[in-house]
């Protein structure tokens, strides 16, 4: 586990508030309304503690999740509860009722997770001065532990270590869960923690 300093802490929790910032920017203009997010907690864990600070293995989620180039090569996942994938995607495609198995419905979570995405790539790119593009998203829904595992086992498990990003969100009052997890590889692990600790 990488130890950090006084320094590198107050670096990764700027990135988290530029993230934030960005996130209810964008969202608010996908969904015509305004979106406040709170404070976010932002971390450094070692993997096999990413599914219970999410809540459990177990758990059921939606989890949009794209590959990482340029010079911080890694994963990212945006990590929703089903009920806050469902409001989000009624909010987008203005419908009172929608089905999370319809393709459309898929596309419209895809879309808000890459843009979530976005959002904090940009603001790491701006915290560490280091170029990140997002390839195009893909979608899974499963308990928790199951998505971990398969996705780990897509990108043969070279991460370490995760960024964690979570966030309360609050629509109309409505507090929505929605977390940010990067998997940098461990190369740009190393360049990112020297780039912040200088």
């Amino acid at each position: 586990m990488a130890r950090l300093n006084d320094i590198q802490m107050d670096a990764l929790r700027e990135m988290g508030n530029i993230g934030s910032g960005n996130a209810a920017t964008a969202l608010s203009q996908m969904i015509a309304e305004v979106v406040d997010i709170s404070v976010p907690s932002t971390e450094i864990l070692g993997l096999d503690s990413i599914a219970y600070a999410l809540g459990g293995p177990e758990r059921l989620m939606y989890v949009i999740y794209l590959e990482v180039v340029r010079e911080m090569p890694g994963t990212m996942l945006t990590v929703f509860s089903p009920e806050t994938a469902e409001f989000f995607v009624r909010r987008l495609l203005q419908q009172k009722f929608v089905s999370l198995e319809d393709e459309l419905a898929q596309s419209a979570l895809r879309e808000i997770g890459s843009i979530l995405c976005g959002s904090y790539l940009s603001a790491l790119s701006q915290v560490v001065r280091l170029s990140a593009v997002g390839t195009v998203p893909a979608m899974a829904c499963d308990m928790l532990g199951a998505i971990l595992d398969f996705i780990l086992a897509e990108i043969g498990q070279v991460a370490d270590e995760v960024f964690l990003m979570e966030n309360e969100l609050y629509v109309a009052e409505k507090k929505l869960e929605c977390s940010q997890l990067f998997l940098p590889r461990p190369e740009a692990l190393r360049t990112i923690l020297s780039a912040i600790g200088v």
